[in-house]
């Protein structure tokens, strides 16, 4: 169980690293093969499956991502509960970026909500519904 949280805490944290430096191709490596991803911070839709959601994160990367640097994204509060090779998460994220346009600082605040498989000794993200609350104008970048 121990081995599985940790597991399932790496992939989480993979995700974040993926997203913020990764290629289109590590994102989707991190889904199932029919996973399900809800993107629902621009609208109420699902992407299906890992060529699906390749394809959603290599636009996310050369519209949203090209836009802003420095972009971190980082979770906390985790809760995780395994039940053999499925478990269910549900975390806060905050990321932090500089819009490229203006220069300056944003702070995004939302709930990653996950169910994850294990295939192949590897945990991958089965569901992932992405829910922001809100974003915040931090200010001009010194």
């Amino acid at each position: 169980m121990a081995d599985d949280l940790a597991d399932i805490k790496q992939t989480l944290a993979n995700y974040c690293h993926k997203v913020d430096r990764g290629t289109a191709d590590e994102v989707a490596e991190l889904f199932a093969h029919d996973a399900i991803l809800s993107p629902q911070f621009d609208g109420d839709y699902e992407v299906f499956g890992r060529d699906g959601i390749r394809g959603w994160y290599a636009f996310y990367h050369q519209t949203l991502r090209a836009r802003v640097k420095n972009l971190k994204h980082l979770i906390q509060s985790m809760m995780i509960d395994v039940d053999g090779d499925v478990a269910r998460s549900v975390c806060y994220f905050t990321a932090n970026y500089i819009a490229k346009t203006d220069n300056k600082a944003y702070q995004v605040q939302g709930t990653y909500h996950d169910t994850l498989v294990r295939e192949g000794g590897q945990w991958l993200f089965q569901t992932r519904r992405i829910e922001v609350e809100f974003i915040t104008l931090l200010g001009a970048v010194i």
